[in-house]
């Protein structure tokens, strides 16, 4: 069987060289050019930022029959309103990295939560400037914990407001707190300074504490509809059961246990794909209730409460190991991207 042509138009979220080698094998990877013949029976145009592609442009390809894949892995909604294509809805696929996304108008979802674990251990691994995968810890546990936030949102206040009695002994940062934001202390010569402010790791950062306070993108679900369909949007919801990002995989990928303050069922659903979570240390009951505020005040009582002699338990490393070793299982993540994402574009797209 020939392959499909995936015609990427702009930037796309799959544009990435340890990404990419991952579809090759099922698919022809091209980018759009705008006078060239396309065929609705060979090609299928892929989109993700909307500053790259025209709409009238998208519409009359459309119009002719052609298959749109909108690829939104680092998201949980789409850049573009349902409604925007109503008559088109059926030949477009809408691809995002979470949970169970809330019905909001589009007819073909296909929901990867666990593509930011595949994406994270390939980037590490792939990537000769990162190779974290190489880090060996060196504990010395002078501080508390580490707290990474960057953008500005309300509920991130309200940890950093709660969490205000232990920040002088941890390690934090909060970017684009009150405009004169704290940032994290990192070597001029670290090779990941100017591509991806993020994705920086020093070894000192998880040496020196105990634990992560992982802070994530979302604290609650959306739950008007209708608000979610006109695109007027709160950046602390999301329009899913569930996101989890590479925010909760660091810890993971740098051999730290953790807490997470984001939706409620984080720590559920990494159990449910095979990593721990630190039990033993940490009351996680936190984690099934429904209102933010009062996992957070479970979060600060771990913290205040926090025992070197549970992190000392051999347990703890146990865990580490574990977890360490299936997030950079390379088998497993090639499997699940080709079960969870390759198999089913194939399926929709050779749908007629």
């Amino acid at each position: 069987m020939n392959k499909k042509n995936l015609i990427r138009i702009g930037w796309t979220d799959i544009n990435k060289d340890y990404f990419e080698w991952t579809l090759q094998n099922h698919f022809n990877l091209k980018v759009f050019i705008q006078d060239h013949n396309y065929s609705a029976h060979s090609d299928v145009l892929v989109i993700s930022r909307p500053e790259f592609y025209n709409k009238q442009t998208l519409l009359k390809f459309l119009d002719q029959g052609f298959k749109l894949i909108i690829i939104n892995l680092w998201e949980a909604r789409p850049y573009v309103l349902a409604k925007d294509f109503e008559p088109y809805l059926d030949n477009i696929l809408l691809i995002l990295g979470c949970k169970t996304p809330l019905d909001y108008g589009w007819k073909n979802i296909l929901p990867v939560p666990k593509f930011f674990w595949y994406n994270e251990s390939l980037m590490y691994t792939c990537d000769n400037r990162f190779q974290y995968q190489n880090y060996i810890p060196n504990r010395t546990n002078n501080k508390l914990f580490f707290m990474p936030i960057k953008r500005s949102k309300e509920f991130r206040d309200r940890i950093v407001n709660k969490l205000g009695e232990f920040l002088d002994r941890s390690i934090w940062s909060y970017v684009e707190q009150w405009n004169n934001g704290k940032h994290l202390i990192t070597r001029a010569d670290n090779p990941i300074a100017k591509i991806g402010w993020d994705r920086q790791f020093e070894e000192e950062w998880y040496d020196d504490t105990f634990f992560t306070v992982v802070v994530e993108t979302f604290a609650f679900i959306q739950h008007d509809l209708e608000i979610e369909k006109t695109g007027l949007v709160f950046d602390y919801c999301g329009p899913c059961e569930l996101f989890v990002t590479e925010k909760t995989y660091k810890p993971i990928a740098h051999q730290h246990p953790f807490v997470v303050c984001g939706m409620k069922g984080v720590l559920s659903f990494l159990k449910e794909i095979g990593f721990e979570t630190y039990d033993h240390i940490f009351d996680e009951s936190y984690d099934n209730l429904d209102f933010f505020d009062d996992r957070l005040d479970i979060i600060y009582t771990n913290i205040k409460n926090f025992s070197k002699e549970k992190y000392f338990d051999p347990m703890t490393e146990h865990k580490i190991r574990h977890n360490y070793n299936l997030f950079y299982d390379r088998s497993k993540v090639l499997a699940g991207i080709n079960s969870e994402l390759i198999e089913p574009m194939l399926e929709w797209i050779d749908a007629r």
